[in-house]
């Protein structure tokens, strides 16, 4: 069960076992009992942290999809469940090999896969959880790719400055799955509640709506650039690099997830601030509003 729900379940519990106690009064077994179960409740969401991270989210369905609290359409989960999780994907893989270059690289689709695990009741829903939960850097990771994914899609419902403002960590990847999410829900005119850990966003059908057109009017391109220049350095801990092109101009961005470490080190005694050429990858994403971010990636220096 998601922090957050488990928290409120367990908060509602003890308001009513409360609310018992003050009906019983002094009766002296039955006040004994429910004090016992007030302190146990107490304890038990005293344990849980308001900031705990979760590797598992809750998509909650409310429309033309569901018969009530009692079933969904089991096309339209086939639908919404495969972009998601490659939203979720494309974000962990960001995550994970720009922080960790060092690492190498690694299998991003088996150590970000969700399973579902449970059939919440809000109106109805999915529980979407991983389950090797064996390694903590990787359930960190994860956990913060599916808050980052919950904060995009609540962005993309709200205006064009908050989802740009969202969209700073984002891939080009992500942004076409998102495409894809919110059309499959507002083509099937539903709503939809998404929680992870302790962030929440609900969408209702109209707000659905105004984000898919607010996303399928985001285009997004992506071109090969060779830049001829000064190479200024590169962080192994973060996978970011810079470079100076021969006017001056600044230009910042990820390493390419598919160079190693050691050739990253060959990189920066080669070519640290010295002439020579870049390959990147520079990917485009062009807002509603007209509105342009640039991001490059790093795919090789050369000799000019």
């Amino acid at each position: 069960m998601i922090s957050r729900r488990h928290r409120e379940y367990l908060t509602i519990q003890l308001l009513e076992t409360q609310k018992m106690l003050a009906l019983v009064g002094d009766h002296p077994l039955m006040s004994y009992s429910f004090k016992q179960k007030e302190a146990e409740l107490m304890h038990k969401i005293e344990k849980i942290p308001v900031d705990k991270k979760d590797t598992k989210v809750v998509l909650l369905f409310s429309g033309n999809p569901v018969m009530g609290s009692t079933g969904i359409d089991v096309a339209f989960i086939g639908k919404v469940t495969v972009p998601f999780q490659n939203m979720v994907t494309a974000e962990y893989s960001h995550i994970v090999n720009g922080r960790v270059g060092g690492r190498g690289q690694l299998n991003n689709k088996n150590e970000s896969r969700l399973f579902l695990t449970a059939l919440p009741r809000g109106s109805f829903g999915i529980e979407l959880s991983k389950l090797d939960a064996n390694d903590l850097f990787e359930d960190d990771q994860l956990s913060d790719s599916l808050s980052h994914v919950t904060r995009l899609i609540a962005s993309s419902s709200k205006s064009d400055e908050d989802f740009a403002a969202e969209l700073e960590g984002a891939t080009l990847r992500t942004i076409v799955s998102l495409k894809e999410f919110l059309k499959a829900i507002s083509d099937d005119q539903a709503g939809v509640a998404i929680e992870s850990g302790g962030i929440r966003c609900e969408l209702t059908q109209i707000e659905v709506k105004n984000a898919f057109d607010r996303v399928s009017h985001t285009r997004t391109t992506e071109d090969d650039k060779t830049i001829d220049g000064t190479f200024m350095g590169l962080l192994l801990d973060s996978w970011k690099f810079d470079f100076a092109d021969d006017r001056g101009t600044a230009i910042t961005g990820k390493i390419d997830e598919n160079i190693t470490k050691e050739q990253a080190t060959e990189y920066i005694v080669k070519y640290f601030n010295k002439p020579c050429r870049a390959i990147l990858k520079e990917g485009k994403i062009i807002f509603k509003n007209g509105r342009e971010k640039i991001t490059y990636i790093l795919q090789s220096l050369q000799d000019k």
